[in-house]
């Protein structure tokens, strides 16, 4: 984490198991970079792959095509051990995440360059345009509810804020261009236990690692935010275009959210306190809305559902209290967790 800074960009691509399909598209993407004027790397990790992407042909291709491209290997399981890995590794004054799945415009490079002269008070910047292309198609009636889900933004000015709560203006993981400092200083606060939550792991959806990375921006004066200029195309296929998919998604988003607060600011726990509802009264409303959901031919209603069981499950999990077993039970039947 000492290591020098000494070129301005290094592009993260944390890869587990991908689709080829897809990081061909970000790989191409990443190759077709507008970079004038501007130093980079790019470090592609190999996340623990059933197999390892320095064998494929198609991967060794393009790591001679893109100039400074690196592989580099992390056995543990994780996203958060992918990205430490990214880190620990780069030179870059700035770090950018890309997914697997991502593919940037042309002009990414240039726009966020132009972006951290202009405003040099934010530390973290995504895209303000997200098109979310459902490469093997989506069911019309979670089409939108996928959308959104899947972080589609169409903004249209450059919006950023320094605010201790979540803002629509705050850039989640796709594309995210952070201060390397900050980061560093974020992997240091993880390997303290001060910071418990982790990016994705296999198959679990929960996260709210890069939460805390922007609100770890906040807590040191910095502002984050987006820009319409930064655009950006989230590739995703059937398999994660589904209601089960889905329901999983907005469960592991939401559950995590109290805790990364509280983790960051400490002093919310009071208010958090109160926010929490008695385990009576979460149990009866768990299971009214469940009812409610079941009988519903739209999937809304269970989207809904589920974003109530995650913000209060959220509320008890940040709060160390235990989740009420009908509760747990519910959560178990729906395989959210």
């Amino acid at each position: 984490m000492d290591r020098e800074e000494k070129i301005d960009y290094s592009l993260a691509i944390c890869a587990y198991n991908p689709d080829e399909r897809i990081l061909t598209r970000c790989l191409n993407a990443i190759l077709q970079l507008d970079v004038s004027g501007i130093t980079t790397e790019v470090l592609l990790i190999d996340n623990n792959s059933s197999t390892p992407l320095d064998s494929l042909p198609y991967i060794r291709a393009y790591q001679e095509k893109i100039p400074g491209m690196k592989i580099l290997s992390e056995p543990r399981q994780g996203q958060t051990f992918a990205r430490f890995t990214a880190a620990e590794q780069s030179q870059g004054g700035h770090i950018i995440f890309f997914d697997t799945d991502n593919e940037p415009a042309h002009n990414y490079l240039q726009e966020v360059h132009r972006l951290i002269q202009q405003y040099p008070q934010v530390a973290a910047w995504g895209p303000g345009n997200v098109n979310v292309d459902f490469i093997d198609g989506v069911a019309p009636d979670i089409a939108n509810i996928a959308k959104i889900a899947f972080q589609h933004r169409e903004e249209q000015q450059v919006s950023f804020a320094s605010e201790k709560e979540w803002q629509p203006c705050y850039p989640y993981g796709t594309g995210l261009c952070i201060k390397a400092a900050v980061l560093k200083e974020y992997m240091q606060l993880v390997q303290e236990g001060h910071f418990t939550l982790t990016g994705r792991k296999g198959k679990k959806l929960s996260s709210g690692e890069d939460t805390q990375m922007i609100m770890l921006c906040i807590r040191k004066g910095y502002a984050a935010g987006v820009a319409p200029a930064l655009r950006l195309t989230h590739i995703i296929s059937g398999s994660r275009a589904n209601r089960k998919y889905l329901n999983r998604l907005f469960y592991g988003t939401a559950v995590c959210y109290e805790t990364c607060l509280l983790q960051v600011f400490p002093e919310r726990k009071e208010a958090l306190e109160q926010k929490a509802i008695s385990s009576s009264k979460f149990i009866r409303r768990s299971v009214k809305k469940l009812i409610k959901a079941k009988w519903s031919r739209h999937p809304q209603p269970m989207f809904d559902y589920i974003q109530f069981l995650a913000m209060n499950t959220g509320v008890y999990t940040a709060l160390q209290r235990p989740v009420p077993r009908p509760v747990s039970l519910i959560l178990k039947y729906l395989e959210i967790e």
